[in-house]
């Protein structure tokens, strides 16, 4: 290996190359599942949505979807109903509806902007901290008052970074006075937090219409009460809507356990479709470490037969050409997963995607390049064994 430096560093370049790509990939789906994870739990792991209908039906019964969107529409009269009926364990009982508009102030523009309607009760349901000012209270929410709360960019793109506290923003032509500033957030699953408007419900239907459908998220007393909530709430809407026990639900209400399991069916599938991807790049190494042996070994018939003539046994050859395979993969596979953690930070320092190093992903690397090598490594071994000595010093 040493008296042949290039041939021994294209050998690992395959073993490098897929330990690479597998420990890569495995970091950032590593990443993103706790990503995922941490978000949902952030979002509130004891909270519930009712929504109009269900998308993550979307990915598993897309024809079940399609008839959802049919779904009636749910109204302010819902909230206020579910309200009054009052469910077992429901905390608070919210409401929120959302639109992307362009919004103005001092001569500035944004376009695309999440603007969300919500009830007064929103910070008792989310997490909304403030870093400066308030947010809105259920009279302003009554009486439908011009007010806002806005996110960290939206201030810095409208106001330059300044203190945005009683200063005047445009939204679909209305005037609104913003009354709070929202906290920097890292990110969220559903939109970026740190661009967003809040605004009273009743306003936002009055500037952008109200025909259009709103979710209902209902915060639970604990964590233990979700479940039977869920069933409440279902129960509620049922009655409200006259449902036979045979008819479909023509809503939906869904939960952060609905998100987990559905993003646990997803990466299951993308780790094994990735993995199984990238480990073609293994057993491609496994293959050239393999070529490079039966190369070897014919290059060293001569050696082998003198071995073999002064009492070396057939292990012996065997072992020697076993251990050269097993030490090209594994230190193929060690620089492998080096490179491969390094590649992951890369990623996570220049796009969104979050990595993360897992001791079992080492483990499992190494074990794999170690079985890559026994496994590629037998054949030429044995070759060289059966090796006849006289007929391995004849050979020139």
């Amino acid at each position: 290996m040493w008296a042949n430096k290039l041939r021994t560093v294209l050998t690992l370049l395959g073993n490098i190359v897929g330990m690479m790509s597998v420990i890569a990939v495995v970091s950032v789906l590593t990443g993103i599942d706790s990503y995922v994870r941490q978000e949902v739990a952030q979002e509130g792991s004891n909270r519930i949505v009712l929504r109009r209908y269900d998308p993550f039906t979307m990915l598993n019964d897309f024809e079940g979807f399609t008839k959802s969107l049919h779904n009636p529409a749910i109204t302010l009269h819902d909230v206020d109903y579910l309200r009054a009926y009052d469910p077992t364990g429901a905390a608070t009982i919210g409401s929120r509806a959302s639109t992307t508009m362009e919004i103005r102030a001092r001569g500035r523009t944004i376009k695309r902007v999440p603007v969300e309607g919500r009830s007064a009760f929103y910070p008792l349901i989310d997490d909304f901290p403030l870093a400066a000012g308030r947010h809105f209270s259920l009279t302003e929410e009554e009486r439908n008052r011009p007010v806002a709360v806005i996110g960290r960019e939206i201030s810095e793109k409208l106001f330059a970074g300044g203190n945005p506290i009683g200063r005047p923003l445009s939204i679909g032509g209305r005037r609104l006075e913003v009354i709070g500033l929202l906290e920097e957030r890292a990110g969220a699953l559903e939109s970026n937090p740190n661009q967003r408007v809040v605004v009273p419900i009743g306003l936002f239907f009055k500037i952008f219409g109200s025909r259009r459908s709103v979710e209902v998220p209902i915060k639970a007393v604990s964590v233990n009460d979700v479940e039977p909530l869920q069933e409440e709430v279902r129960l509620a809407m049922r009655i409200r809507r006259g449902l036979k026990p045979s008819d479909r639900e023509t809503f939906a209400v869904t939960s952060a356990e609905n998100l987990v399991s559905l993003w646990k069916g997803i990466s299951r599938l993308l780790f094994l479709a990735l993995t199984g991807i990238v480990s073609i790049a293994l057993v491609v190494g496994g293959i050239v470490v393999m070529n490079i042996m039966l190369v070897s070994v014919t290059e060293r018939t001569r050696e082998i037969g003198l071995r073999k003539a002064v009492g070396a046994q057939h292990r012996h050859v065997v072992w020697q050409f076993m251990f050269e395979a097993v030490t090209l993969s594994v230190v193929g596979g060690a620089l492998g997963i080096l490179i491969g953690f390094a590649v992951a930070v890369i990623i996570a320092a220049f796009t969104p995607l979050p990595y993360s190093v897992e001791l079992w992903a080492i483990m499992a690397g190494l074990i794999v390049t170690l079985g890559v090598g026994l496994v590629f490594g037998i054949y030429p071994a044995v070759k060289a064994a059966r090796l006849d000595p006289v007929e391995a010093l004849r050979r020139e």
